[in-house]
């Protein structure tokens, strides 16, 4: 027998040698064939994770019929967003174009309507809707003279579309001709009785005309012909909350039908802090506070920077003499209605000089539109800087129809050359970009733009309000690379309503807080210095050396919760 720990050991350690020759081999050979691209290695399949199935990209159409779903419920920003999803696939459908305008209107987004409107018109001039809808959104930019042209020009190409003269009305109303208003609303309730603007615009004339019980009927018989369209519910309640102030309609029981127009247009635009605000004030109205505290906190919730929403919460807090509260409030309704200045803001264009005619001429090149946020709660524009095309004046065909004509306008900016010219100067910036953000709780503003060719003479950078105002942001070279960097900041502010500056201070001098209540009261009697001016009952309170020589009237009564009627 042998004892194994005395066995020979020799066999085994060969055959250990063998094995690990063998797989040096094997591995060597393996490696030399990648390397000669013999050989491939193949994953096993446990170890291959598996791929997504790729998913179509939707069409436009379907894009389209989401939008008309979207509004049929009266989700409006559901229904623009899908219209901005199909015109990326699509950016030429001067349907959804249009379509998306008529919806940024009744979202207040004016700037982007207008933006919109346009470009449906330069490429269907012809379609009655893109020229009507055009009209209209040049009213709510306040362009009053171009927006006649436009609806004008409805009329004549159109005499049988009735919102052309709808659009009409309302310009006509807009600059307080009522008696124009009222006829061409009818004129396009004449022609079709089923046209909701014809209906709204008619009721909006009357309301101007202060006949608020037919003004609301009116607004009922647009809700009646279009029910998702939460305006219409907002401007019906408007008339019946105004109702509730006169004795002659107390049977109608206005406030109760104002809350409920209200209530329905909260259900079709649940992200809007409006209807929630009027619908608080009608409850304060109504005198069921707690219900109008809870109203306009829900509207804030939705949207905290809605100044209107802050106002009448500070205004309720102070007429039921919860005037810590109300120093909370009455601050946010001020800052933001002061900071309204720079929500107002609509284009930046950059001007160069270019030759005409005449001789050189400052002519705009680059131009930005800004653009709202998404959520309002960012509070910050932004706007792309793209180059404008030009047009010499000799090539304008003036044979064509008014339609024509406005999108011929709209395509290209117009400069008045020798006919034997060129225009060339633009070619110089077809490379230029830029971008722009304005930051509505600072006030700054920054700009930057790339590939900018140097110029002789400096570049003038503008900026555009609505409605009507135009400011120099002044002069400015690239550096020598050929880029730009500009930031403006801006300190002008808007006046708030001046009950919100007196109701501030006077909360203050309620709770003895003198030194925070007097510049309040000050900047009230800034802004209104008359005899009625509750701040003077404030500074009887909290005696200011800076305050203004004017007699001291009659005590002012202490704040009641009934609202005056």
């Amino acid at each position: 027998m042998y004892n194994y720990s005395d066995k020979p050991r020799n066999g085994l350690i060969n055959l250990v040698k063998f094995v690990a020759l063998l797989l040096s081999t094997i591995l060597l050979s393996t490696l030399l064939g990648f390397y000669l691209g013999y050989a491939e290695f193949q994953t096993p399949q446990w170890m291959v994770e598996p791929t997504a199935t790729p998913t179509a990209t939707p069409p436009p159409e379907y894009d389209l019929k989401q939008a008309e779903a979207f509004f049929a419920q009266g989700d409006l920003q559901g229904a623009v967003r899908s219209y901005d999803q199909a015109l990326r696939k699509e950016p030429t459908n001067d349907q959804a174009l249009i379509e998306q305008a008529r919806l940024l209107i009744y979202t207040r987004n004016t700037g982007k309507a207008l933006e919109r409107a346009a470009q449906a018109m330069t490429i269907n001039p012809n379609s009655p809707d893109n020229l009507a809808y055009y009209c209209r959104a040049l009213d709510w930019e306040a362009k009053y003279e171009e927006a006649f042209a436009a609806c004008f020009c409805s009329t004549e190409l159109h005499p049988k579309n009735a919102d052309g003269y709808a659009f009409l009305s309302e310009i006509y109303t807009d600059l307080g001709n009522v008696r124009n208003g009222k006829s061409y609303a009818q004129q396009a309730i004449d022609l079709n009785y089923n046209n909701v603007n014809a209906h709204f615009n008619m009721g909006y004339a009357l309301e101007v005309q202060g006949k608020y019980d037919e003004a609301a009927a009116a607004y009922d018989r647009a809700i009646t012909l279009a029910p998702n369209v939460s305006n219409s519910y907002i401007a019906a309640g408007l008339m019946y909350h105004t109702m509730g102030g006169y004795r002659k309609y107390q049977s109608m029981k206005p406030y109760e039908v104002a809350a409920d127009r209200f209530k329905r247009a909260i259900r079709l635009q649940p992200f809007n802090p409006e209807p929630y605000t009027r619908l608080g004030w009608t409850y304060y109205y109504d005198e069921q506070y707690g219900r109008a505290v809870d109203a306009l906190e829900q509207g804030l919730g939705v949207d905290p920077t809605y100044a209107k929403g802050w106002g009448n919460l500070g205004t309720i807090y102070y007429a039921r003499r919860r005037f810590e509260e109300a120093t909370t409030a009455f601050p946010k309704a001020i800052e933001l209605s002061e900071n309204e200045f720079l929500r107002r803001a609509r284009l930046l264009e950059v001007y160069t000089e270019a030759p005409a005619a005449s001789g050189p001429v400052q002519v705009p090149i680059l131009r930005g539109r800004f653009e709202w946020p998404d959520k309002p709660m960012e509070m910050k524009y932004t706007a792309e800087l793209k180059v404008l095309s030009y047009t010499p004046s000799t090539d304008l065909n003036l044979e064509q129809n008014c339609a024509e004509q406005i999108a011929q306008s709209l395509r290209a900016e117009t400069i008045i050359m020798p006919p034997d010219q060129p225009i060339t100067f633009t070619a110089a910036f077809s490379h230029t970009t830029g971008q722009a953000v304005l930051d509505l709780n600072t006030g700054n503003l920054s700009i930057t733009m790339t590939n900018l060719p140097q110029s002789a003479k400096k570049y003038e950078l503008k900026i555009f309000y609505w409605p009507s105002r135009t400011d120099s942001l002044g002069v400015f070279s690239p550096t020598p690379d050929n880029q730009v960097y500009i930031n403006v900041k801006f300190d002008e502010k808007l006046d708030a309503p001046v009950e919100y500056y007196y109701q501030l201070g006077l909360s203050y001098a309620y709770i003895e807080r003198c030194k925070e209540s007097e510049p309040w009261l000050l900047k009230s009697l800034e802004l209104e210095p008359a005899a009625w001016n509750p701040a003077w009952q404030g500074l009887e309170r909290c005696p200011s050396p800076k305050s203004p020589p004017t007699p001291i009237p009659t005590e002012t009564p202490y704040p009641t919760a009934t609202p005056t009627k």
